[in-house]
């Protein structure tokens, strides 16, 4: 296992007390697990308080001599109750006139507890902040996505010699997860929306590709095993003749990339393959136009042209309303590829692109995890991208 080195630790968290200095907010804390994660390197339960200008301090429930281990903090401390936080702040001297949380995912019963903790504190929302510095990855971050990618292919590869006619849909879900923990991803990635409980590996072919469900994914379909989870892999056989859809994540040290891969026994109709075209020409345009600079909405707004003006807008997307997402620490990060994000391409962001083409009769297109570098993009998965016949 990896540890967050001391050096990354420390310039996130200098970027997060100069913008909290330029906001005028004299404290702020963490409650979310990813973003305290993003600046500790520990998972343990706890709260991370960022001073202004004071050294930032990890309080910990459970467990302290884990988060010790795991954490290159110096200061880290355990705690009972947030009251002892707050008679910290206090004895500390702390300004607490303002105070900054991850409102965007921090419980009602959390924060209404600090407003009762600091009576008369104003509390800002940091997640837009938090959001958009985790979105541009550091070197060291880079290392263990480009890592993820080369495992993913590896999978990717090793899946197609094993899959034969005639298995159902969750027969190759058992084979693909084998896989994957043969080269060691996680099970386990998170995502940041609310109810956003995902099947992270969807094995989906034909029309069980077609059926949505209310995962905001073009390719979050499929009947699942029960209404419970009601997407993913089910008990559908695999017939000739049908693209197989194979989307799914690969997670190293808790970075994740994003992949989608078609595959079909049998000749495709020409409806598939030429959708499937259009998909790489959409990746196309994406490898020469994503650069840093370039406005989000009008990347949108290029890619959706280019569909209708083939003829395929119908299919496109499946209805979402996004060609792409940010990935990292999750599945969900900025930026997202949409009409409504106003905000532009950097240098070091690390993006999801997906356009997916949805037909009643099942699902074509494919997906990349890519880097966006200073002169081009890199793909952080290389294997072939056209439809695999086995």
């Amino acid at each position: 296992m990896i540890k967050l080195p001391l050096e990354e630790s420390e310039r996130r968290l200098s970027a997060l007390q100069e913008y909290l200095s330029r906001a005028g907010i004299g404290c702020a804390f963490i409650f979310h697990n990813v973003d305290r994660f993003y600046y500790t390197g520990t998972i343990q339960d706890g709260v991370l308080m960022v001073p202004a200008a004071r050294e930032p301090v990890l309080f910990v429930r459970r467990t302290l001599s884990r988060a010790r281990e795991e954490s290159p903090l110096e200061s880290i401390i355990g705690f009972g109750s947030l009251r002892e936080i707050r008679d910290y702040v206090q004895d500390s001297g702390i300004s607490s006139l303002s105070m900054g949380m991850d409102l965007d995912v921090v419980p009602a019963k959390i924060y209404l507890g600090f407003q009762s903790l600091f009576p008369g504190a104003g509390f800002e929302d940091i997640s837009p902040f938090v959001r958009r510095q985790r979105a541009v990855k550091s070197p060291f971050e880079l290392s263990l996505m480009r890592e993820a990618g080369k495992r993913f292919d590896h999978v990717l590869a090793r899946l197609k010699d094993e899959i034969q006619p005639e298995m159902s849909e969750y027969q190759v879900y058992t084979l693909f997860i084998g896989l994957m923990l043969e080269h060691q991803s996680s099970l386990l990635a998170r995502s940041r929306m609310f109810n956003m409980e995902v099947e992270l590996r969807y094995i989906l072919s034909g029309e069980s590709a077609a059926r949505l469900s209310a995962i905001d994914s073009p390719s979050a379909g499929g009947t699942g095993i029960s209404y419970a989870f009601p997407s993913g892999a089910g008990m559908k056989k695999i017939r000739a003749g049908e693209p197989i859809l194979i989307d799914s994540v690969f997670v190293h040290e808790g970075y994740l990339v994003d992949c989608t891969r078609i595959y079909a026994f049998g000749e495709l109709d020409p409806l598939f393959t030429r959708a499937h075209d259009l998909s790489q020409q959409c990746h196309d345009l994406f490898r020469s136009r994503a650069r840093a600079g370039v406005c989000i909405p009008d990347l949108y707004t290029m890619v959706w042209r280019y569909v209708e003006e083939q003829g395929f807008a119908g299919a496109f997307m499946g209805g979402v309303k996004f060609i792409g997402h940010g990935v990292g620490l999750e599945l969900d990060e900025f930026p997202i590829l949409s009409e409504r994000f106003d905000d532009i391409i950097e240098e070091g962001m690390v993006v999801a692109f997906e356009p997916k083409f949805v037909f009643p009769q099942g699902t074509v297109g494919f997906e990349n995890t890519y880097l966006v570098r200073e002169a081009d993009i890199e793909s952080l998965n290389c294997i072939d991208e056209d439809i695999q016949y086995l």
